[in-house]
């Protein structure tokens, strides 16, 4: 039994790992006939102290997700993915990524990168990837870069 997958989610951070993600997203949208949404989520949790009724803020920080979705966007159709969109939502990128984007998307694989955080700092920020794999109800990819595994 093979999986098809028809709608692919990628998040996009400005990461290493991410782009590790999405360089791997559509290898597997190209394999599946999918399509990719390349999704940035603005965490706004870490912006209520610092601006609360600024939203210059907000929109230059929206206006730099589109700049770098626009690049992977231009990248992705070069590769000869016809099917892109791009997202980007306001919130906490832990339960959009892993509940609200997936759902609303009816998104049925998830490619994130993993992050390098070590056991203490997994203890006190948590990782995205972990929150994700124990929320979500769609399967779930976490792409490591090679070149750093021992």
């Amino acid at each position: 039994m093979s999986q098809q997958y028809e709608r692919i989610l990628v998040a996009i951070d400005g990461s290493y790992e991410s782009e590790l993600a999405f360089n791997k997203a559509v290898n597997v949208a190209l394999r599946n006939g999918a399509e990719l949404l390349l999704t940035h989520v603005i965490d706004t949790r870490a912006l209520q102290s610092v601006a609360t009724f600024d939203s210059y803020i907000y929109e230059k920080l929206e206006q730099e997700a589109k700049d770098v979705l626009a690049d992977f966007d231009k990248q992705a159709r070069e590769r000869g993915l016809e099917k892109v969109r791009q997202v980007i939502e306001f919130g906490n990128p832990k339960t959009l990524l892993a509940k609200d984007i997936p759902d609303k998307e009816n998104v049925d694989l998830i490619m994130v990168g993993a992050t390098g955080l070590n056991t203490f700092e997994r203890l006190l920020i948590g990782s995205s990837s972990e929150y994700i794999m124990r929320h979500t109800k769609v399967d779930l990819l976490v792409v490591r870069d090679t070149e750093k595994v021992f």
